[in-house]
C-alpha cells in the first residue's frame, strides 16, 4: 500500500511538472507535440441496447461497423499508456457494460495504476454486476438519468425502463456505501436538453443522497452540429459565439474506437477522418502525420472542409492554462 501511495504520488507530480510544457507546445501550435495526451478516451464497444433521442447510434444515423475491442488491443494501450496519462474513460459510443471483458478491463486499469471511468445508462447495472464493478477498482462512474419523471426519462432514454433503471443506480449507490475498501467516485448525470431542462433542480435535489459524490449537469453536446435533429434539442439560451481557436483535444486527448481506430475526437462517430489504428502503437498514430496535417490546419484555421470540425461549436468548451486542463466539458460546468 505505501508503495502504491508513493507510485501514485509521483505520477502525479510527473503529471503536473508536464502541464506547463503541455501547454507551452499547444499554445506554440507544435504539430507533432513530443508529449502525451493528458486523457485516454477509449471504446469498449459501441453496441448499445437503447435508442437515445440525442445520441447519432440511438437515431441509427451512426453507420460504422459494431464491434468489441480486444482484450490483447486494450492491454496493450494500457501497457503503453498508463504511466503517462491521467486517466481513461472504458467508453466513447455505446454501452460499455454490453462488452464481455468490461470487469476484466476495469481490474486492469487498476492493476496499472490507471484512473479508469466509465459512464452508463445502468440499465445493466443489477446488484451482482454493480459488486463486480466496485471490486475491479473502478476510478469513476457516471449514471445516466435523464429526467426525474417517467414520461420525461423514457422519451429521452428510449427502450429504458424508469423504475428499473432508478432501482438499479439505487442499488449501485447502496453496494458502494456498503463496501469494505476503494470505491468508485459516482455522478449522477443528466444531460441538459430541451426536454430535460425544467427538472435540472428538481434533479439536484432528488440526488442528493449519501453515496453521490457529484451531480452532474451535462451540457448538450451538437456532435459537431451534424444532425438537425439532434440540434433541435438544444435548450435555450445554450447558444454561444466564441472567437475560433486550436482545438485543444487535438494536444490534450486521444480517441480510440473499438477497432484500434484514432480519431479527432468522438463528434467524428463514423470515423470519417480515421487518423491511424494504435495496433503498432499509440503513440506512433498519436505523433503521427495525419494527426499533425490536422493540428497544423486548426492551427491555420483551415476547417471549411474539415468534417466535422467545421461546423462543430463544442470546440469552445475548454481552453488549457498553464497548470490545468480542464477535459472534455465546457469551463463553466
Amino acid at each position: 500500500m505505501v508503495l502504491d501511495r508513493i507510485y501514485r504520488r509521483a505520477r502525479w507530480l510527473g503529471n503536473r511538472s508536464n502541464a506547463a510544457f503541455k501547454w507551452l507546445v499547444y499554445s506554440l501550435g507544435s504539430t507533432r507535440p513530443p508529449i502525451y495526451p493528458d486523457r485516454l478516451y477509449i471504446e469498449s464497444t459501441n453496441h448499445c441496447n437503447l435508442s437515445c433521442i440525442m445520441c447519432p447510434t440511438g437515431l441509427h444515423l451512426a453507420k460504422r461497423k459494431k464491434g468489441y475491442m480486444d482484450m490483447g488491443l486494450f492491454k496493450s494501450i494500457v501497457d503503453e499508456m498508463a504511466p503517462h496519462v491521467k486517466a481513461t474513460t472504458l467508453h466513447i459510443w455505446g454501452e460499455a457494460l454490453l462488452h464481455p471483458q468490461i470487469v476484466e478491463m476495469i481490474a486492469y486499469c487498476r492493476d496499472r495504476g490507471l484512473h479508469s471511468e466509465l459512464s452508463t445508462n445502468a440499465v445493466l447495472l443489477d446488484a451482482p454486476l454493480a459488486r463486480e464493478i466496485i471490486r475491479a477498482g473502478l476510478g469513476t462512474i457516471y449514471l445516466c438519468m435523464d429526467g426525474v419523471t417517467k414520461e420525461t426519462y423514457e422519451r429521452v432514454r428510449r427502450q429504458a425502463s424508469f423504475e428499473q433503471t432508478k432501482e438499479n443506480i439505487l442499488g449501485f449507490i447502496a453496494a458502494k456505501n456498503a463496501a469494505a475498501g476503494p470505491v468508485p467516485e459516482v455522478k449522477l448525470q443528466l444531460i441538459e436538453i430541451a426536454p430535460t431542462a425544467a427538472e435540472i433542480e428538481r434533479f439536484k435535489q432528488e440526488w442528493k443522497l449519501p453515496g453521490v459524490d457529484r451531480i452532474n449537469i451535462k451540457p448538450f453536446d451538437s456532435w459537431g452540429d451534424q444532425i438537425g435533429e439532434i440540434s433541435e434539442l438544444r435548450a435555450k439560451g445554450q447558444d454561444s459565439e466564441r472567437k475560433r481557436f486550436a482545438c485543444p483535444n487535438l494536444w490534450y486527448h486521444a480517441h480510440i474506437y473499438w477497432d484500434g481506430t484514432l480519431v479527432r475526437c468522438d463528434r467524428d462517430y463514423d470515423a470519417v477522418g480515421s487518423l491511424g489504428n494504435v495496433g503498432d502503437g499509440v503513440m506512433r498514430a498519436w505523433r503521427g502525420a495525419a494527426m499533425a496535417a490536422l493540428r497544423r490546419r486548426h492551427v491555420a484555421g483551415d476547417l471549411e472542409n474539415e468534417v466535422p470540425c467545421n461546423n462543430c461549436v463544442e470546440w469552445a468548451w475548454w481552453k488549457p492554462t498553464l497548470f490545468t486542463s480542464q477535459g472534455n466539458l465546457p469551463v463553466s460546468h
